[in-house]
């Protein structure tokens, strides 16, 4: 039997793993073409993920990474956590680590991470159709339509998800 682990610790040692995650084939990702520079972003990733700036959950399989939403507030936008990547290996389809490792992070976000953030907000390719679908699933809902990067490679979805508790 196959064991598995969610976790948002991890070694500095695991970040090559979470760096390859990142580069192979993952679902929900059709091509690196959309996002012209992301290897520039994966090895600014990794610095970031080594000095906590931006924090990784992790989905294993065993000792193998499987999956890894990363995250971190939003720059810009007070009480708001922002996902930069989610990545699942296609191996893994059909065992719902996506919307786990999400939830997930949602709630180890907003409550240990950045404890005063209420919303969590995820961009997207507007093509990326099977990515939007899943974030609809998971509770999140079109905010924006813009080209958030301008690096010609198309416009960019913004959905976000409301954590805060109503009275």
């Amino acid at each position: 039997m196959t064991e598995f682990r969610i976790t948002n610790e991890h070694r500095p040692s695991d970040l090559g793993s979470i760096v390859g995650l990142l580069e192979s084939p993952r679902l929900w990702v059709p091509t690196h073409q959309d996002y012209p520079k992301h290897n520039e972003w994966l090895q600014k990733a990794e610095a970031q993920i080594a000095d906590d700036s931006k924090r990784a959950m992790l989905a294993y399989s065993g000792r193998e990474p499987v999956g890894t939403v990363i995250y971190q507030r939003h720059q810009t936008r007070p009480g708001v956590v922002e996902v930069k990547n989610i990545s699942v290996s296609p191996i893994s389809r059909g065992r719902y680590f996506g919307s786990f490792l999400l939830r997930n992070t949602e709630i180890e976000a907003t409550t240990q991470d950045f404890p005063n953030c209420t919303a969590v907000m995820v961009d997207t390719k507007i093509t990326n159709t099977d990515m939007i679908t899943f974030l609809h699933g998971q509770g999140y809902r079109l905010e924006e339509i813009t080209d958030l990067y301008g690096q010609d490679a198309g416009l960019d979805a913004v959905l976000v998800k409301s954590l805060a508790v109503s009275d």
